[in-house]
């Protein structure tokens, strides 16, 4: 009988014992923050927070902390789901993840306890505190882990030890309760800033402002007479320009800006040969940038406090801004436009008569005019024009004959960047010569270059004419074939 008694005492007491070793074994935590302008403050705020979650027996620091926060720097992700699954491949069982935001001198700090199992954020809580010294490091995060753990786990401020009673002395007061810190579930915000507003204002301006910028590069660089921009610091500048006064009021404007010129930085290098920038190379690189890798930046980069996920609608644009825009967007893609043409020429004249075959002299001449372009692409042109021009030669004395022809050209242009190559037939009408030498039609090829520079105009031409004036005289046929080469200057309206 005694031998049963004791094996059932035995029994008990080692059920019990059992139960509360199971009962006080802690949970392993892992700690990670963030968000301070130096390293150092985010690690020994970490390392004073588990201290503080520790002394309550609940918890245990996991086997290797430092690898655990190391990983997370690297990697640069900040979201939660990414911080739960880094802090499970460590072994811990929660994750007390804390976010610091700089605010008028004073840091504005978040904590949320999150259980790894089921990644849900258990408690939350929140300081304000300028952090100027390590007690100021060592008490908010004292305060922290008050509001994370039950009022009955916060551990009281020890005893002193040795405390020698003396006579005639009032006995010590009764220690101070401390009453724990009420748990603060959400920071309020003075206001809001939408994610989606901005990323909207990102996606359907930066990429447009990139686009026009390159092409503005590429023109200056390919046309002799351009300024000669500073090619990277130019496609670097003239975005972020473009496109800071459309971004919504942001509390980290700076850091989004940062994220912009990185992007940009990224297809430079992708565009750049032998350390120098090939225009082409850039605005296939523009035209083929990866708009999800760019919002994903400008993403991560406004993840702050105070920032919601919410859909966003953006404001329905007045008639007349649609109207003006898709008026643009028409000239862009083809439209009608006017020129103004002006010019010096010399004219070089064949002539077959009964008494000599052959060239009869040059003299020198004027056109103007002006033409019109239609434009069905940006780089294929038609541009029919009317222009009077001077032609003729020298007679046997060495004297200059001018006649004087009204024309129509009708010119194909083939257009790169501010380049044009330009080929087309003419038709011409002489409407007064000497002596009516030069009486009738004139009929060729032109052929020529130019370059547009903004709103002006610059080219050299050839005409090479193929049907003779015929001239009768003294019972003989002249024939005369006008060939003229010359520049011209204009202006595109």
């Amino acid at each position: 009988m005694r031998v049963q008694l004791a094996k059932v005492a035995f029994a008990v007491v080692f059920g019990l014992s059992l139960g509360f070793a199971q009962e006080t074994t802690p949970e392993r935590l892992a700690v990670y923050v963030s968000g301070a302008g130096e390293a150092a403050i985010n690690k020994s705020l970490g390392s004073k927070l588990l201290v503080a979650m520790s002394q309550s027996g609940m918890y245990a620091e996991i086997g290797d902390l430092g690898s655990f926060q190391d990983e997370l720097a690297k990697s640069g992700k900040g979201d939660i789901p990414w911080i739960v699954q880094t802090a499970k491949r460590h072994g811990a069982d929660y994750v007390c993840f804390v976010n610091m935001t700089e605010v008028f001198g004073a840091h504005s700090i978040t904590v949320r306890l999150i259980k790894v199992a089921d990644s849900q954020v258990i408690k939350i809580g929140s300081a304000d505190r300028q952090l100027k010294s390590l007690e100021d490091l060592t008490a908010v995060s004292n305060e922290l882990a008050r509001q994370l753990l039950p009022p009955s786990a916060v551990v009281a401020a020890p005893p002193i030890a040795f405390a020698v009673p003396q006579q005639d002395t009032a006995p010590p007061p009764p220690p101070e309760v401390t009453q724990p810190a009420p748990v603060v579930v959400q920071k309020q915000c003075d206001r809001t800033y939408n994610i989606n507003e901005l990323l909207f204002k990102v996606k359907n301006g930066f990429p447009s402002k990139l686009k026009d910028c390159s092409s503005t590069l590429a023109k200056d660089m390919l046309n002799p007479f351009g300024k000669k921009l500073e090619p990277k610091s130019f496609m670097v500048q003239c975005p972020i320009d473009g496109v800071k006064k459309e971004l919504p009021d942001f509390p980290n404007t700076d850091k989004i800006i940062g994220s912009l010129t990185n992007f940009v930085q990224g297809l430079l290098n992708s565009a750049s040969a032998g350390g120098a920038l090939d225009p082409k190379k850039l605005v296939s690189a523009v035209g083929n940038m990866n708009i999800d890798e760019l919002l994903g930046s400008v993403r991560k980069a406004a993840d702050v406090p105070c920032v919601v996920d919410e859909p966003y609608e953006p404001p329905v644009a007045p008639t007349e801004v649609a109207k003006e825009s898709e008026s643009d967007k028409e000239k862009d893609d083809g439209g009608t436009s006017f020129g103004i043409r002006i010019g010096l020429n010399f004219s070089h004249t064949y002539a077959e008569t009964p008494y000599k075959d052959g060239n009869y002299g040059d003299i020198g001449g004027m056109q103007a005019g002006f033409i019109v372009d239609f434009a069905p692409s940006s780089w294929f042109h038609i541009q029919p024009g009317l222009m009077y021009v001077q032609k003729g030669m020298k007679d046997y004395d060495g004297d200059a004959i001018t006649a004087h022809y009204v024309e129509l050209p009708l010119l194909l242009s083939l257009k790169l960047a501010a380049f044009r190559l330009n080929a087309g037939p003419y038709f011409g009408m002489c409407l007064d010569s000497p002596n009516n030498i030069f009486e009738g039609f004139d009929i060729g090829l032109s052929m020529g270059v130019g370059f547009d520079i903004g709103m002006f105009y610059i080219g050299a031409f050839y005409d090479k004419g193929f049907l003779g004036h015929h001239h009768y005289d003294n019972n003989f046929y002249y024939n005369f074939f006008n060939n003229t080469i010359g520049f011209n200057l204009g202006i595109n309206l």
